[in-house]
């Protein structure tokens, strides 16, 4: 198997297996049959953090555009809709979930896939062309990172002050 393509976020490695093609919306697609297989990239399950809850909104298999919600995603950094990576069928979605969300964390480029799509007629991004996507949206996701720590700072800090200080008459 050839060395995945390796993204550093801070000081930590995001691998990028090159056996796969990718889409902007942070999802791997790996070619099975006449279809493909999807789930969420390194670098979107280090930015959602701990997965926690996966649901789906539509009942496979249904034909949808690119870019349609098709569920949602709960971490401990965030919470999200999950969108299709391209246009085709919604074939399956990856029952093992349900129980066992954390996969996405663990085992996402095998047993946490999220779903089966085919009938795909829009061209995905090769590891190269997603790692420079990732490349350019790393400094504002840093940002929205520090953002979010800094008011989670905020938010500790007035509610210590609040709850913390004494009335004296």
């Amino acid at each position: 198997m050839a060395k995945p393509l390796v993204f550093m976020m801070g000081r930590s490695p995001a691998f990028l297996p090159v056996d796969r093609c990718y889409a902007k919306n942070h999802m791997w697609a790996l070619r099975e049959g006449a279809g493909w297989r999807c789930g969420l990239t390194a670098f979107a399950v280090r930015l959602l953090g701990d997965v926690r809850a996966v649901g789906w909104s539509v009942e496979p298999p249904v034909r949808l555009k690119a870019h349609a919600a098709i569920g949602y995603i709960e971490a401990s950094k965030a919470a999200s809709e999950l969108f299709t990576p391209a246009a085709g069928m919604v074939e399956t979605f990856n029952a093992s979930l349900a129980a066992s969300p954390s996969l996405v964390n663990t085992r996402l480029y095998d047993e946490g896939w999220l779903l089966t799509i085919s009938d795909v007629h829009q061209p995905l991004l090769s590891p190269e062309a997603y790692l420079a996507l990732v490349e350019a949206a790393w400094p504002l996701a840093q940002r929205m990172l520090k953002g979010q720590a800094s008011q989670g700072a905020q938010a500790s800090q007035s509610s210590t002050t609040s709850h913390g200080s004494t009335t004296s008459q």
